[in-house]
């Protein structure tokens, strides 16, 4: 079975013993027999390593610490959550807003600590916070890390948490920019409306990131969009029939039954060829492809 390997941090990866490389978010693989067990161990530079099993378990029951996505042509191994090795308590920086007091520290992980006059909550934050911009708008706390973005309420429920290349704020609306990580260079554009108790998404548009040069056929590229922009729109809600031909609107309902549930998006190196994310059981995924037919820059067939 190909296993591929990633972190969420970059990480040396043994196999048996037996160094195999670096990991990080580009993944690597290897060819594995699931009965011979073999033994993987991630190790970050700053923190304590996760050991992992290749067996069967695996594929139903992943250890602490790890996700697993069952693809079709094999299993995505990530490891994420990785025991801390010092657990000196280090405050990083602190922001007062009014009556709110807002700190954020490390103690093992990174922590942002807030302290009200009827409220207090703590919340963990992952090593991109580590350097950290806080600010406050209508209600709603701002944590901006390394391409990161993290909004919550003062109750302590996070709203919004994504990676970004920019963003702003405008009265109640934020504006911001998200990385899709594909081939294809692409980028969402999503507005969101702001309240003291949450964060809604009210649009997002999918744009090409790369400079278009020579014989580049943009309405090939435009086209390439279009899978994505159509899952991406069925998992949120939004407005999915309109890119669908004539034919298929009586059938839209249809098609998301069809789809199913779905947590997540991902490309695929095919641009009409999506795979949606289905959460199986706790930190175990399974990852479904479906392909569409267009005509006219319009979706006229989905198969799964």
């Amino acid at each position: 079975m190909k296993i591929y390997f990633l972190s969420s941090t970059p990480c040396e990866l043994t196999l048996n013993g037996v160094f195999f490389g670096v990991t990080d978010s580009f993944e690597r693989f290897a060819e594995v027999i699931l009965s011979d067990g073999i033994f993987a161990k991630f190790t970050p530079q700053n923190g304590l390593p996760i050991g992992v099993f290749l067996n069967e378990q695996l594929l139903s029951a992943p250890p602490l610490g790890v996700e697993v996505y069952l693809l079709k042509d094999g299993v995505a191994l990530f490891a994420k959550d990785f025991p801390p090795s010092d657990f000196t308590l280090r405050p990083i920086c602190q922001e007062r807003f009014g009556d709110i007091l807002v700190t954020l520290f490390s103690q093992g992980s990174l922590y942002l600590s807030v302290q009200m006059p009827d409220n207090f909550f703590v919340t963990p934050l992952p090593p991109s916070f580590a350097t950290c911009k806080l600010a406050l708008h209508d209600g709603l706390l701002f944590a901006e890390g390394d391409h990161m973005l993290a909004v919550y309420t003062k109750k302590g429920e996070c709203v919004f948490f994504e990676k970004v290349l920019a963003y702003e704020v405008h009265e109640k609306e934020l504006n911001a920019t998200l990385p899709l990580f594909d081939s294809l260079g692409r980028v969402a554009e999503c507005s969101f409306v702001l309240s003291e108790t949450g964060c809604q998404r009210t649009s997002f548009t999918l744009k090409q990131a790369r400079t278009l040069t020579g014989d580049v056929d943009k309405n090939m590229i435009e086209a390439e969009l279009l899978a994505y922009a159509f899952f991406e729109s069925v998992l949120l809600g939004a407005d999915y029939a309109q890119f669908l031909a004539d034919e298929l609107l009586p059938k839209k309902e249809e098609l998301v039954d069809f789809l199913g549930d779905f947590v997540s998006v991902t490309p695929t190196k095919d641009p009409f060829c999506c795979g949606l994310v289905r959460k199986k059981a706790e930190r175990l995924f399974e990852v479904i492809y479906y392909t569409i037919e267009r005509k006219n820059n319009k979706i006229i067939d989905i198969r799964g």
